[in-house]
């Protein structure tokens, strides 16, 4: 932004909503120059507003003052839609950081969005229930992150995404109105479309303050079982095998061979010989449901050419798998200095078809790529190994993943499962929607934001935007 009336706006905001709610400090912008992706751009100042009414203020001002504004959770985002391209105001909500409310017979909660997802969960847990979305960032990620990019997790396969769960939001809007969240869990007789978009409009749209959410009662028994296969494309198809059974798991998460060689050099992790994939299933319920269903699954893995089983025997032997889980992340930034980070999704049945892509491409272009996800849900991250200082294995990892878009379009699919567009996946979102989608996504995005103030270059960007 230009420095004059950026000085201006910041003194403003100051002066309005607290000193000690904006920051100019080189250290305090480095900090908020950048996300996951470690793709970097530093803010001229940062907001950490503490109320909605805060952020009403910073949003007048700043649309008064023709000022770029990027909303921000808690950065943990693998897509850049945290990162602000034109500098101007980085308006965090990590202090908005308050769960309002929490109806036990209604199964609602009203949060804050700069809660910490676990949080709720933990609070959720207190009165029996749960708040189904589990990120593998829940420890760190925030409601309104979860919101703004409809994150999934593990869960998703049986219980759904974020957007299944949001019942309201109180948002800003670019030139400082506030749209109130509608509390009513009843959805049934009512038209809600800005709720609808504001899911997963990566901060494009408006500044959410505050969720209404639905909780359901959390269930009394899990069980939980890693089975090895020989290769990935064999767990893939075992997939299908065990969603074709009858039985609805909680979650299905596959980790090829790479991955878990990643995960045994950074937790206590037996990898069977020959093992080239595995698949870590839960399934939920009664004590009864939970077993079972199990069971069965199970079979079903037996007759699809699981080799071997390591079943969880105690609660703290499945916390200890879904310990090795969460762990994929942290054990993959030991091999490498960087990584492209890509969440393609599919229908399940073309899960085994991605799988065998995903092979030929890292044998292509000789680069190495852990693959995991949520595989009952079709999601797969995959995940290519680089070192950004060298020229030629960013050429090979950006023309990889260009073909993993195209595949996994051809196979129905689509680009982004949970992580969003922001900017790394911008060139490829005319393959995705095609003219006609653009051009109403564009329309959207005039409607909402005419003077394009709201996180510029991301999604849809008509400053940068095309190929």
């Amino acid at each position: 932004m230009e420095k004059r009336s950026g000085k201006r706006a910041v003194d403003a905001i100051g002066k309005k909503v607290g000193l000690d709610k904006i920051e100019t400090s080189p250290e305090i912008l480095t900090c908020y120059a950048y996300d996951a992706t470690n793709l970097m751009a530093l803010p001229s100042a940062v907001a950490f507003p503490h109320s909605t009414e805060d952020v009403r203020a910073i949003m007048s001002i700043c649309h008064a003052s023709g000022i770029p504004v990027v909303p921000r959770g808690a950065g943990t985002g693998f897509a850049g839609g945290t990162v602000p391209l034109d500098g101007g105001l980085v308006v965090s909500t990590e202090k908005l950081n308050r769960i309002l409310s929490l109806d036990r017979l209604e199964r609602t909660a009203v949060a804050e969005s700069g809660v910490v997802n676990a949080a709720l969960q933990k609070e959720a847990a207190r009165f029996g229930l749960m708040f189904p979305p589990d990120p593998s960032s829940l420890e760190v990620s925030t409601l309104g992150g979860n919101v703004a990019q409809d994150a999934g997790g593990p869960r998703a396969l049986k219980y759904g995404v974020t957007r299944d769960y949001v019942l309201g939001v109180k948002f800003v809007t670019w030139d400082g109105r506030v749209v109130g969240a509608d509390r009513s869990r009843s959805r049934s007789t009512r038209w809600d479309p800005m709720t609808t978009l504001l899911v997963g409009s990566e901060g494009t749209l408006g500044v959410i303050t505050e969720i209404t959410l639905k909780l359901l009662p959390k269930p009394g028994s899990f069980s939980t079982v890693l089975a090895f296969f020989k290769t990935a494309v064999d767990a893939a198809e075992a997939v299908s095998l065990v969603l074709a059974c009858g039985v609805m798991p909680a979650a299905v998460e596959l980790m090829d061979g790479e991955t878990m060689d990643c995960v045994r050099k950074f937790v206590d992790f037996r990898i069977p010989a020959k093992s080239g994939c595995s698949l870590l299933i839960e399934t939920d319920g009664t004590d009864r449901e939970a077993r079972d269903s199990m069971l069965e699954v199970e079979t079903v893995l037996r007759k699809g050419g699981a080799m071997e089983f390591t079943v969880a025997r105690s609660e703290r032997e499945r916390e200890s798998l879904w310990k090795m889980r969460r762990s994929i992340s942290p054990s993959l930034a030991r091999i490498s200095t960087s990584k492209l980070n890509e969440d393609v999704c599919v229908p399940r049945s073309k899960l085994p078809a991605l799988v065998e892509a995903v092979g030929k491409l890292a044998a292509k272009y000789s680069l190495r790529v852990p693959t995991f996800g949520h595989a009952g849900d079709g999601n797969l991250h995959v995940n290519v190994m680089l070192d950004r200082r060298d020229r030629d294995q960013m050429r090979r990892a950006g023309a990889l993943a260009g073909e993993l878009f195209a595949a996994t379009i051809g196979l129905g699919g689509t680009i982004s499962g949970e992580h969003g567009i922001g900017i790394t996946k911008l060139d490829f979102l005319p393959d995705q929607l095609g003219s006609e989608g653009l051009e109403v996504q564009e329309k959207i995005k005039q409607s909402f934001d005419p003077r394009g103030l709201l996180n510029r270059g991301k999604v849809l960007s008509r400053e940068q935007g095309g190929r």
